[in-house]
């Protein structure tokens, strides 16, 4: 396997991205509670367009963005904070200082994501929420073939996948990070294929 060194959306998205992406927007946007206002994107991507949406669209009030490197363009964004890290490691956030955070199609890329799940514990406030998208061993075969085979979605974004997650295990490394277990929601959607898990802190 790879190692990525660069952020998703450096090159350019295919139409099968943006579908993608769509569907996952759609399925953290649903969850995202009323007075959940600042947010940290972790492995927000290049041109951070999930958080662009929630400020243009008034979801949240405040926005960090967490990747590897960002367009220049995005740091004249009001209340959009853009930070460098690496996601395998601390994430460069004061205990309990955000109201949410969200990650999406990133934990599959992870070296730790064990890690990285405490690390979302540790700076999401108490009552705050993670929502985190993955997708589940069902999904392999396909995206292999779609990268490998067809070539219509990123090969080196499917060959830098570390390991695809189930249900019960993503259930288990969130109470693992030190969450509750009554407050652990993984659910499964587009044929089964990905998981969201909604964790309140």
């Amino acid at each position: 396997m790879e190692n990525r060194q660069y952020a998703f959306g450096v090159e350019k998205y295919s139409l099968l991205d943006n579908v993608i992406f769509y569907l996952r927007k759609r399925q953290v946007v649903k969850r995202i509670p009323a007075n959940v206002t600042v947010v940290a994107d972790c492995g927000s991507g290049y041109d951070c367009r999930l958080l662009t949406t929630l400020l243009r669209d008034k979801v949240i009030t405040k926005a960090i963005a967490i990747d590897t490197e960002f367009k220049k363009e995005l740091a004249v964004i009001p209340n959009l904070t853009l930070t460098i890290a690496n996601l395998n490691g601390p994430i460069p956030l004061q205990n309990n200082s955000i109201d949410g955070a969200l990650s999406l199609a990133v934990l599959e890329h992870l070296d730790a994501p064990e890690v990285f799940l405490r690390e979302l514990y540790r700076i999401v406030r108490p009552g705050g929420v993670v929502l985190l998208t993955t997708p589940g061993p069902t999904a392999k075969p396909l995206l292999e073939f779609l990268a490998f085979r067809l070539g219509i979605i990123d090969k080196h974004e499917i060959a830098d996948h570390k390991q695809y997650f189930s249900s019960e295990m993503l259930r288990t490394a969130f109470v693992n990070a030190g969450f509750s277990d009554a407050n652990v929601s993984p659910k499964r959607f587009l044929f089964g294929m990905n998981n969201i898990v909604m964790a309140i802190r």
